[in-house]
Parts: structure tokens; sequence; C-alpha cells
């Protein structure tokens, strides 16, 4: 895939459904005592991986992506290992629900997932009394759950995770007493929006969440578009020097706008506006082309853009200025190093850019003249470079392009429609 430079950016449009949300309702509503109704949900290659594993343990679905019925789930010990693909946020997650849950769970992935870490899950659900085993001294896949009984106890995670909070509160909803997360700063809490909405137990102070065994209600709503998938065309509208693009019902959860936030700060002309807020938030961005100035980024707001951070480099190069994020080794271990893949692939590009133990550094006001780039089969750098390859002067070839069908099937035909 080459990605060419254009003239002229117009778009007024949607993204598609928010990938984190979508996975915690296929979920959390088969935890409900009833017939459940989502509305747009996600339909990619990490959200199949969750519909499929719940399917394989006694999750009832109807319908299709556009409206999906959700009868109340028959647990039950699968009869094969359950594939979680490529899906991060499947493994974790359903590894909580999987600890209360009777019977002998395998859950296994492709190559990518099988390197990233499952300790930071493992370790706090065999406290509650989990019987888990995994590869390489119990931290990565393939891993094997022995569902049953647990105890309530308190968590002080080291690193804010909304992946690994999530399956600790869902094993605490199968759980005697009373389940405590603690983060050392919040991180996204589309579990507890939902599970709120659905009446669990639970109370929320801060930075602490608490949750104990309980019936849950049926959930009846529609998923706002992703603010990720939304911010690769929100910078491209802010660098290109003729740009205006409006992207409308898009989930603007507060925990999920640090790159909206940063941009701003950076001098961007980006607005947006919450015209819903049950149980997500959700309203419209317009971003226009900008002069952006480099900053020190914010480290408390890390949590809230994680995935939107290597977007941050393509702004430095672009702003006046030098720009430095620290505090997102997090990005480490993503589908790729995302440090390091970015880092790499600028410089492929002739770009300067410093790579950091947590983050990295760029000097402002470079040019990207094109070249070719590998994705490393990771999405999101394969959105970054082709939101580059417009803003370049001869284009960039996109090594891995197909990775996008993780969590954007449709991204590269909607590149060409905003450029027309």
């Amino acid at each position: 895939m080459k990605i060419l430079p254009v003239k002229k950016v117009r778009a007024e449009m949607e993204v598609p459904p928010d990938k984190s949300i979508s996975h915690r309702a296929l979920i959390l509503s088969s935890m409900a005592e009833g017939r459940s109704i989502v509305h747009n949900l996600l339909e990619s290659g990490d959200t199949l991986s969750t519909l499929r594993v719940m399917k394989e343990i006694g999750a009832r679905f109807s319908g299709d992506f556009e409206r999906m019925e959700i009868m109340p789930a028959l647990w039950k010990e699968a009869a094969r290992p359950l594939d979680c693909g490529n899906s991060g946020t499947t493994a974790r997650i359903i590894s909580g629900l999987l600890a209360g849950t009777p019977g002998l769970h395998i859950l296994f992935g492709d190559e990518s997932l099988s390197r990233r870490p499952m300790k930071r899950v493992i370790e706090p659900l065999k406290r509650m009394g989990a019987l888990i085993f995994a590869r390489n001294n119990d931290t990565l896949l393939p891993l094997s759950i022995k569902g049953g009984d647990l105890h309530g106890c308190t968590h002080d995670l080291q690193v804010a995770s909304a992946q690994v909070k999530s399956a600790i509160l869902l094993a605490g909803m199968k759980a005697e007493g009373i389940t405590t997360v603690i983060e050392p700063v919040p991180s996204r809490d589309h579990t507890e929006r939902m599970l709120d909405s659905m009446g669990a137990k639970m109370k929320i102070n801060g930075r602490i969440v608490s949750i104990e065994r309980g019936e849950l209600n049926p959930v009846f709503f529609q998923i706002p578009g992703d603010v990720s998938s939304a911010s690769f065309f929100l910078v491209l509208a802010i660098l290109h020097p003729d740009a205006s693009i409006i992207v409308r019902n898009v989930g603007l959860n507060e925990r999920r706008t640090g790159l909206l936030k940063t941009l701003k700060k950076m001098g961007a002309e980006i607005e947006w506006t919450v015209e819903k807020t049950s149980p997500e938030p959700c309203g419209k961005i317009v971003a226009k082309s900008s002069r952006l100035t480099g900053l020190e980024i914010d480290t408390g707001l890390v949590p809230s853009m994680i995935d939107e951070i290597p977007l941050l480099a393509l702004a430095g190069a672009k702003a006046c200025g030098t720009t430095v994020i620290r505090g997102a080794g997090e990005l480490r271990k993503k589908e790729s190093d995302r440090i390091t893949s970015t880092v790499e692939n600028f410089r492929k590009l002739g770009v300067v850019i410093e790579e950091l133990e947590d983050g990295f550094s760029i000097e402002g006001s470079q040019k990207i003249v094109g070249g070719r780039i590998d994705s490393a089969g990771d999405h999101r750098i394969a959105m970054l470079f082709a939101v580059a390859g417009i803003l370049s002067e001869e284009g960039i070839e996109i090594g891995g392009a197909d990775s996008v069908r993780i969590s954007y099937p449709q991204f590269f035909k909607d590149i060409a429609e905003v450029c027309r």
C-alpha cells in the first residue's frame, strides 16, 4: 500500500464503533440476568475474537453487529482451547470472567499476542484464589485457568491498566466479599460505566473502585464512534495546510480525550462538544489546519491517550520547536514495541527523532520526503504512516498495511474519501 500526498482534505464523517466498548458490551451483556440489545458494535478482527471466545464458553448472540441481541450465557467448559487471535483485550478481560467460571479453560493467541505480558492479570487473579498456569513462568500465553471459588481482596496496581482493572472487576463479580482496585492514575473507565448502568454493586472514589457479587440488569444502548480511530483524521486535518474535518457521534469519555487536550495545548484549532452523556459521553469534534508549537507532554495525560501517542511524533515533526513525551513505557507492550516502531520508521523517512526508554523526543519543522516503512503487523503504526504519507512530499509505502483490519477494516477506504 502506497499513500501519496494530496492538496486538500475535507470531510464530515463518522468513524467505526468504539473497540474498547464493543469488547465490554459483548462480555458484560452475557453476564446479565435478561435479554440485552446493543446497537453499532464494531466488527473487526479483535471483536470477532471476543465474540468467538464468548460463544465457546456459553454466551448466546443473535443478529448482527448493527443490532445484536444477547441472552444470559449458559456458562460451560469449552471443548477446545480458546483462540484470542491478536486481541489483548479478549485474553485479559475474559481471563477475569473465567477465573470464577467452573471448568478448565485454555487461552492462546497469535505470535504477537503470545509475546505480550499476562503476568499483570495472572497475579491478581491468583491472589483471589484462581488456579492459573501459563508459559514462561506464568507470564505469557498460552495459559490455563481452573475456574472456581474466588475471594475478594484489595489490588494496588503498579501500572494503570483498564484491561487489568476490568479483569479483576469481572472476577470480583463472582467472588465472596469485596474486591477493590487501586490505580496509580485513572485509566479508561468503560467497564465501570457499563457495570454501573447495569446495576452492579460498585463504589467508585477517584482511583479506587470496589465491587461485590450481585446480579446485572440487561443493557440497551448504542456504541459511539471510536475516538482513537477518529484521531488519525483529526491529526491529518491539523497538520495538512488545507484541511477541515468534522467527526460526528464519536465517544468523548474524559479518560479518552488526552490527545485532544494535548493538541489544543500545542495550538491546534480543534473543538469538541458533548451531545449525549449516558452511559458514555459522545458528540462532535471539529479540526482544521493549524500551526503547532512543540512542548513536553503532560505525563498525567498518557493513560488517556496511550493508543494515540505515536501520532504525537508526527505532530511534533511538524510543530515549531521540540516535542518530548515520557511516561509512555506501556507502548513497548502493545502489538509491536510502538516506541521503537515509531522511531525506526520515522528515521527511514529521514526524520530526526530520539528514542527514550519511555517515549521519544523530536525536533519540529521537519520535512517528510517519503519512503517505505514496516508496520510490524501493528494496525496503529500502519495508520500513523498512512497519515504521514498524505503529508509527505513523495508518498510512503506501508509494509503490512492489512493489519488495519484489527480495529478499522475500512480505514484506507475512508482515507481515500477525505482526500477527494
